[in-house]
């Protein structure tokens, strides 16, 4: 399958993506030359340039009635998730790995679904606490 990675998204998170799942591919707006493409004209585009879906953060195009129409005229999916509350490379760490742990289970729908579908993956919690438990080693 073919994945377009929208431009909200850090093209940092390509790389794990193309390595984990090596026998699809994933490409950026940014190496489409599609950055600044208004979303009805770039959702169709996409599907034109032969892609299955979008991986974005853009949650309002799903509450915008031109955008879902697009999609669902297209058949292109629709692959997001709300902004993690990171910055810099825990923003990639938390993307990277929200897309990695969701991609066996969308992979699986996409394999039995007909038509436009969406798929919302859930972030993993980003306090420290809440994903390392840090000790001191003592004998």
């Amino acid at each position: 399958m073919k994945f377009f990675l929208d431009e909200n998204e850090s093209p940092a998170v390509l790389a794990p993506l193309r390595t984990v799942f090596y026998r699809h591919e994933f490409t950026s707006a940014h190496d489409e030359g599609l950055r600044g493409t208004l979303d009805p004209d770039l959702i169709r585009e996409v599907k034109d340039r032969g892609f299955d879906a979008i991986m974005t953060q853009d949650r309002n195009q799903l509450s915008n009635r031109d955008e879902r129409a697009a999609y669902i005229e297209t058949g292109l999916h629709w692959i997001g998730h709300r902004e993690p509350d990171a910055a810099g490379l825990q923003l990639i760490a938390a993307t990277a790995s929200a897309y990695l742990a969701a991609m066996p289970h969308i992979l699986d729908a996409l394999s039995e679904v007909t038509g436009a579908h969406s798929f919302r993956v859930v972030n993993f919690p980003q306090q420290v606490g809440q994903r390392v438990k840090i000790n001191p080693l003592s004998l």
